[in-house]
């Protein structure tokens, strides 16, 4: 596509909003120039958008929005990766956009796949002109696709930020943010199952909808009382018998359905009646209602993670694919009777993972509210003050100090005190040496090459910055 950057050319398209820091700003689809005391200078160019069309008039609006709710990096990457996209539909934009112009993100680099699904959606959720009806049904209800065996799909929707695979510090943050609900009564033991059982198991709705009393079936094992899940099989309803595949429940789901099933209401159903009682829509309205109530943050949206029971199935696949698991082994995991689809799983697992915004993602994962304890002025404010057990030490990293307390007479048995920076039940003493500690940190996260592992730091890190920024409040 050529783009003209002659900043004299006359604006077809023009507005005026309000940035995050409260200035007023005159955007014109010529060039934009912003500039911020944090990040610089900020050429944002919107001359490729400097045409009459639909798509050109919805984009304009949709990018330059970004201004007012995202940092200016973002919106700069955004804008960036769309004109790397309109650069393969041709001279100029079509005057219609169509699923063929979507799936032509599958030639543009992998780091900039994720930024444009968000903005077409959208177009689509503020009703602007200029996507087709087909493109507009697959920017709603994307997992309609699933089954058409078009790869361009799978590479779409398992790098979407919005509705593909989570990435590891959306799931930290995710399953953070559920058990805290849980623990706290904000969640019901019926909804934590259900949650769990999309999680744990990467079901479509219409399953979980399926599944009876009787296909949850408690089996004594070497290790005590297991859970075994016979599972409906979503395809083929045509056929005179239901097929069923039999899995056992991953550990936590186990425990969810251990005291889910003791429910006096559950306790009456009959073995051949539903175990949640809802239909598919149903289960779907729960699950994004219930994460929607929940305190969660994603980095590379720099907003709370969008949740759909089909993103935990992308994600259960593509984390298996990562870990080793061969495409038979997954395709048993998703109940699919073939092995066809996984090969675009397993084609889009390069550009899993990868930081959307390597320039703010760090800095943005504060806001993710990595430490959710409570900051002592010294020991004796801790739950149990006078309980020297409880008293949490740091051997490797600060010989032997005492960085905090635990908060909990749980039983834990995590690696302290990394572990315990992201706990919310941590309580952590203002004046520890928190500043030599994440200098140790980030030595060993520079060191370690496994992206896991650098997860794991990240999250301590970020949850030391969040403790250092309380502590500097605290003492204003």
């Amino acid at each position: 596509m050529t783009t003209s950057h002659n900043i004299q050319t006359k604006a077809i398209w023009e507005r005026e909003l309000a940035l995050l820091d409260g200035r007023i700003l005159h955007i014109q689809s010529n060039q934009t120039q912003i500039h911020t005391n944090d990040f610089g200078d900020f050429h944002i160019n919107y001359s490729w958008l400097n045409c009459k069309s639909n798509p050109a008039e919805s984009l304009f609006k949709a990018l330059s929005d970004l201004l007012s709710t995202h940092s200016l990096p973002y919106a700069y990457s955004v804008n960036k990766a769309c004109i790397q996209w309109a650069s393969t539909l041709g001279d100029e934009l079509p005057k219609q956009l169509e699923i063929k112009h979507v799936e032509a993100l599958a030639s543009i680099p992998s780091s900039y796949r994720n930024f444009v699904m968000p903005a077409l959606r959208r177009i689509n959720e503020q009703k602007l002109p200029g996507l087709s009806e087909d493109l507009k049904a697959f920017l709603e209800h994307d997992y309609a696709w699933e089954e058409k065996g078009n790869g361009a799909y799978f590479t779409l929707i398992t790098n979407d930020p919005e509705r593909g695979a989570l990435t590891d510090q959306e799931l930290h943050n995710l399953h953070s943010a559920l058990n805290t609900a849980f623990a706290n009564g904000a969640v019901s033991q019926t909804q934590f199952t259900l949650a769990w059982m999309c999680i744990g198991t990467g079901l479509r709705p219409i399953q979980i909808a399926r599944l009876l009393v009787s296909d949850i079936q408690l089996i004594e094992g070497p290790d005590g009382m297991e859970v075994n899940l016979r599972i409906p099989l979503a395809k083929g309803e045509k056929t005179s018998k239901t097929e069923y595949w039999n899995r056992r429940a991953p550990t936590v789901l186990a425990d969810c359905l251990k005291h889910f099933l003791k429910q006096p209401e559950i306790i009456t159903r009959a073995p051949s009646d539903q175990l949640f009682g809802l239909t598919n829509s149903a289960i779907t309205h729960e699950v994004r209602k219930m994460f929607a109530g929940l305190k969660t943050w994603s980095d590379r949206l720099e907003r709370p993670i969008p949740i759909t029971p089909y993103r935990f199935r992308y994600t259960l696949a593509t984390r298996s694919l990562r870990q080793g698991a061969s495409d038979h082994e997954v395709a048993r995991l998703l109940t699919h009777r073939s092995i066809h689809c996984i090969q675009y799983y397993r084609a889009s697992m390069p550009e899993l993972q990868q930081p959307i915004q390597d320039k703010i993602g760090e800095e943005m994962d504060y806001f993710a509210r990595a430490f959710q304890g409570r900051l002592l002025r010294n020991i004796s404010e801790a739950s149990y003050p006078d309980e020297p057990e409880k008293r949490i030490l740091d051997f490797m990293n600060l010989a032997g100090q005492t960085i905090g307390a635990c908060g909990t007479r749980a039983e834990c048995h995590q690696n302290a005190p990394i572990a315990c920076l992201t706990c919310p039940r941590f309580e952590p003493l203002r004046d520890a040496p928190w500043e030599t500690l994440l200098t140790i940190l980030e030595q060993d996260r520079a060191r370690e090459s496994e992206d896991r592992i650098r997860s794991i730091q990240q999250h301590a890190m970020s949850a030391i910055i969040s403790i250092m920024n309380l502590r500097d409040e605290a003492s204003q």
